[in-house]
């Protein structure tokens, strides 16, 4: 069995969840699996050009200078955090949040704008304009931005649970605040965790149970942000992680087990419905995850071409793959063609010496 490094780990997280970002732009947001293979082909396999999307056609607004290889908005947000990092030499939150307010100023507001705006981004740019000041900012959506973003700090914070879980929970709440989304969230970013040191997926649950009396924290989140008070009504939240944390463990069983079958394997999507809602994108991505363990190219693109947000289930699959399968583990097509690799890989690299 090939010996994979914690740092080939690390490497393989980072540029994992990038890439999944990036395979996803060209064919997102097609649910429909006929007009997928209509469109694309019987098999996605690399990166796409976007194409005109009817049901979605703010999506072909914003993305339709954008090229094969680049990644989305998300990606641009989960870049400025890798870049804040590598240039500080550590997490600094007012650095991060300067390079984002700074992104935020290009957005008009709507789903147009950038290289179109998801809803909980919206939610953040209005309460921004609104001189909401971080971190109470947070939309109460219940998608999969900031869970994107919690392997960086996974891999930031790599040899320190303790900071790397304290860290990623502070760093979620600030975009989102719902504390069902910051557990989800928080929860698939230690799952990141465990894997780059080599806790197995199947194990997941067992190291949980082992350390269960350190994973609870109490945040502050926004109740009210509606700029019609003077001041935030603020709430405490206790995020809980129990079901959320042994979640990867039961999944990967029941990926191994013979009496249940999904065939092809992409049609988990189908399962777990393809949309926007975390809830739903983490399933499938443990799911493919555990059912290609060994094997990045397959995880990523099944969940690529499972349709619906395969971007989003494509970069959580990728974070967790990467983590498995070291950046060795990743073809070496899918490095070079992310649009400024070279930049990207570097980035990885001054983290990775950061976190070790």
């Amino acid at each position: 069995m090939k010996q994979i490094s914690k740092l080939d780990r690390i490497k393989g997280a980072l540029m994992g969840a990038i890439i999944g970002d990036a395979l996803g732009l060209g064919p997102h947001w097609i649910y429909s699996p006929s007009e997928l293979v209509e469109k694309f082909g019987e098999w996605i396999d690399d990166y796409k050009a976007v194409i005109p999307n009817p049901r979605f056609p703010a999506v072909w607004a914003s993305r339709k200078t954008l090229m094969p290889g680049d990644v989305s908005q998300t990606g641009q947000v989960y870049l400025l955090l890798l870049e804040s990092i590598a240039d500080i030499g550590g997490y600094v939150e007012s650095d991060f949040t300067r390079r984002l307010d700074g992104l935020l100023g290009t957005l008009d507001g709507t789903s147009a704008g950038g290289r179109y705006t998801d809803e909980a981004m919206i939610d953040v740019w209005q309460a921004r304009q609104d001189g909401v000041g971080w971190p109470y900012a947070g939309s109460y959506k219940d998608t999969s931005e900031a869970a994107m973003r919690a392997p960086i700090i996974a891999a930031l914070h790599a040899d320190d649970r303790d900071t790397a879980f304290k860290t990623m929970i502070e760093n979620v709440a600030l975009t989102h605040c719902d504390p069902v989304v910051v557990g989800q969230s928080t929860a698939f970013g230690m799952h990141v965790w465990m894997l780059i040191n080599k806790i197995k997926m199947k194990d997941i649950a067992k190291y949980y149970h082992d350390n269960r009396s350190s994973f609870s924290i109490h945040y502050r989140a926004a109740s009210d942000w509606t700029g019609e008070q003077e001041s935030l009504e603020l709430r405490d939240h206790e995020v809980s992680f129990t079901d959320a944390i042994d979640r990867p463990s039961v999944i990967y069983h029941s990926a191994h087990d013979s009496r249940i079958q999904i065939e092809p394997a992409h049609l988990v999507s189908r399962l777990y419905t393809p949309d926007c809602r975390i809830t739903h994108l983490l399933p499938a991505a443990y799911y493919l995850a555990s059912r290609y363990e060994d094997d990045f190219e397959m995880a990523v693109l099944s969940a690529i071409n499972g349709g619906g947000n395969n971007m989003a289930r494509a970069a959580l699959t990728g974070a967790l793959s990467g983590a498995m399968n070291g950046l060795s583990g990743i073809p070496e097509r899918f490095i070079t063609g992310l649009a400024d690799s070279l930049h990207i890989q570097e980035l990885v690299r001054k983290l990775t010496k950061l976190s070790g």
